[in-house]
């Protein structure tokens, strides 16, 4: 089965067959499982999944290696969403002030009844209190609202 890659913004002429798919769902559970053991899942050699990891890579379907990390060991025992509302004509203004936080580790630019949703991670509720009002302050928010995590029930990796 040849599947085509559509992405937002256009349509490449990379084709993407059930193999292809196989080896994406195989690094997406564990991005380190070795290309012989995906090899000899899917009835293939190694060398030829490097070469279609290789085609992937080349083509930006695949953008990067990464790992998935307990937050909370690291102190991030509070996560929430803020939504965001800007004023009209400054939303990229406020998106690259948003990136420079180290405590917001996602931005989605949205349409709706908000403009942005960010996802921030922080040690307690003062942390994201202060986080708050940083935000806040930024120039050209014109209103804020914070949803608080109480629990993940699933969450896949970037």
């Amino acid at each position: 089965m040849e599947i085509s890659k559509y992405i937002v913004g256009g349509v490449f002429d990379v084709k993407l067959d059930e193999i292809d798919h196989k080896i994406l769902e195989t690094l997406r559970a564990d991005a380190r499982t070795p290309f012989t053991k995906i090899g000899r899942a899917l009835g293939i050699s190694d060398a030829t999944v490097h070469v279609r990891v290789k085609k992937m890579i080349d083509e930006s379907i695949i953008k990067s290696y990464t790992i998935k990390v307990d937050e909370t060991v690291l102190g991030k025992n509070v996560h929430g969403f803020v939504l965001l509302n800007v004023k009209l004509g400054s939303l990229e203004e406020v998106a690259k002030r948003l990136v420079e936080n180290e405590k917001v580790s996602a931005i989605y630019e949205i349409h709706g009844a908000n403009d942005l949703i960010t996802k921030v991670e922080v040690g307690d509720l003062n942390e994201m209190r202060d986080l708050m009002l940083k935000i806040r302050g930024i120039p050209n928010i014109t209103t804020s609202e914070l949803i608080t995590v109480f629990r993940v029930w699933k969450e896949e990796a970037p």
